[in-house]
């Protein structure tokens, strides 16, 4: 009987290693990809994209402030707020992509200050819309999140009858909007509409074994709903 137990022990033991492992590849791969889309493409032809990246540009164009700062800054705070709302071991998971990809923007940006891949607008938005998207899948993948308009969206649709699919759409369209004033012409915001339109669908390549769903319906099904704050701690 405990021969058994020992040999059932090493066996979930071995499932939970080779269960980590394979997440933290797909995070890392995926927060790797997402840092060379952001810095290789779309900031040198600034292009905002959706989601944090493109806050992220939008707001280091205007202040100076490096890329990888202002995307940790916009996330502490909605890291804590889904740690209240969301739970634990959401939060830790999704902290560690957030810091990751700072970290490695960063790094790209202003200690190694690798080129431009491309200086062809449209081609940059194709490719670095690509870049986001597949790494946001490959996170999604790893049951983590790369934050900003995720967590929002998780803790809105969570206590609300918005669509979360809506709601992603509405934030990436003011992003967008945002773009046009930022830079101050309007070829830069349709070319994020063309990066948003590209992420969105290499998402739904990433995530295509579900087909019965989209990636942001799966992402907030009934059943994942969260229950209400403080519950989780």
């Amino acid at each position: 009987m405990q021969k058994s137990w020992k040999n059932m022990t090493a066996l979930l033991r071995k499932r939970l290693i080779r269960h980590t492992s394979v997440h933290d590849v797909l995070c890392l791969s995926g927060c790797f990809l997402l840092a060379i889309g952001m810095t290789m493409f779309l900031q040198p032809n600034r292009i905002a994209g959706g989601g944090t990246p493109g806050m992220a540009i939008l707001i280091c164009h205007l202040t100076g402030l490096s890329a990888g700062t202002v995307m940790l800054l916009i996330n502490v705070p909605l890291l804590i707020l889904g740690g209240y709302c969301l739970g634990k071991t959401f939060v830790w998971r999704t902290a560690f992509a957030v810091i990751l990809i700072s970290v490695l923007v960063d790094l790209l940006n202003e200690t190694i200050q690798i080129p431009a891949a491309t200086h062809l607008p449209a081609l940059a938005s194709v490719i670095g819309g690509a870049g986001i998207g597949l790494g946001v899948g490959l996170i999604l993948k790893g049951d983590a999140s790369a934050g900003g308009p995720t967590i929002i969206t998780r803790i809105v649709t969570a206590r609300s009858p918005i669509s979360p699919g809506r709601l992603i759409l509405l934030m990436d369209g003011m992003i967008v909007l945002f773009s046009a004033v930022v830079f101050g012409a309007l070829e830069p915001a349709l070319l994020s509409m063309l990066s948003v339109f590209v992420t969105g669908r290499c998402v739904d390549l990433v995530l295509s074994e579900r087909p019965l769903k989209t990636p942001r319906e799966q992402l907030f099904t009934p059943q994942a709903v969260a229950p209400p704050c403080r519950d989780n701690f």
